[in-house]
């Protein structure tokens, strides 16, 4: 499928009656981890190192860095390619975790910026990061009210075990199903991630409601393999202002770049069933419907 084609959507309108699971993304969904969070440990990362480089400049190459390392190098999505066929429907590539992704981020970026740095310390130190991330204030209770409706509550995330199930340990998160790309061997936005999530709940794409921050890898993932979808565009959080704080380094310039190439990007992605702020917005909407209408 060629990616700056419009997207054609024939499935039915969407019915908030007609679901009976719900598949929540973890970080920057219910897990309050995204790029102001990265962005400040990057910072850290190369003070505790002792690097001298331009940060703008080396944060820009470990983003640009992020396809390029995943399992599906070159030709993964990227925001100027968000919707290709191969990582969508293709042949699964070998696998390798969270970790290593991140590994090669930093040696891509160290050698870019001609820098001596540990990739694996780097690695290791966001690692501890994710593995301590706090839930955001709305996910506990939205997350009680739908098992209490009678949905099957599940998660499915892009994350190694280990900081995974750390961390949703620690927020007292309870899903009838926690599934991770290390678990499956295969990252979203692949089809068959979405498709052996699916059917380790027992329930049918068209009757499961997939919730994440990500446009790429949860909306036009799971919208690609038959789901409904939500996408949830929190504004910015108390701790999110506190990380940049600490971080000393003003985001201005690359909140109004993301938002720009978000709004591009989004062009040639499915659009979501719908587009909410907090996981309130789910959890009343599907409560109010109910599993039977």
């Amino acid at each position: 499928m060629n990616d700056q084609q419009a997207i054609i959507d024939n499935r039915p309108p969407f019915d908030p009656s007609s679901i009976c699971a719900v598949l929540f993304d973890a970080y920057g969904t219910v897990l309050d981890y995204g790029a102001p969070h990265f962005r400040a440990a990057i910072a850290t990362i190369i003070s505790n190192q002792g690097i001298d480089v331009d940060f703008e400049g080396f944060h820009r190459s470990w983003l640009d860095a992020y396809s390029p390392s995943g399992v599906w190098g070159e030709g993964g999505p990227s925001r100027i390619h968000p919707y290709p066929d191969e990582p969508l429907n293709g042949q699964l590539p070998r696998w390798h975790s969270q970790w290593e992704i991140w590994r090669r981020q930093f040696s891509s970026a160290f050698k870019e910026h001609q820098v001596e740095g540990s990739p694996s310390q780097a690695a290791n130190f966001l690692r501890e990061e994710l593995s301590y991330a706090k839930p955001f204030d709305d996910a506990q209770k939205s997350i009680r009210t739908l098992r209490r409706e009678g949905y099957v509550v599940g998660l499915l995330s892009n994350a190694d075990d280990d900081f995974l199930q750390t961390a949703l340990c620690a927020a007292e998160l309870e899903f009838s199903v926690v599934l991770s790309s290390e678990s499956l061997r295969a990252y979203k936005p692949h089809r068959s991630v979405f498709i052996t999530a699916c059917a380790t709940i027992s329930t049918p794409p068209h009757e499961t409601l997939y919730v994440g921050d990500s446009p790429i890898a949860d909306v036009g993932g799971a919208h690609n393999a038959g789901l409904r979808t939500v996408w949830v565009s929190r504004s910015r959080t108390d701790s999110d202002t506190d990380n940049i704080r600490k971080s000393s380094i003003s985001l201005k310039n690359d909140q109004e770049r993301l938002a720009l190439s978000t709004a591009d990007m989004m062009t040639r992605l499915p659009d979501p069933d719908l587009t909410v702020h907090s996981l309130s917005e789910v959890a009343d909407l599907l409560s109010f419907s109910g599993i039977d209408g």
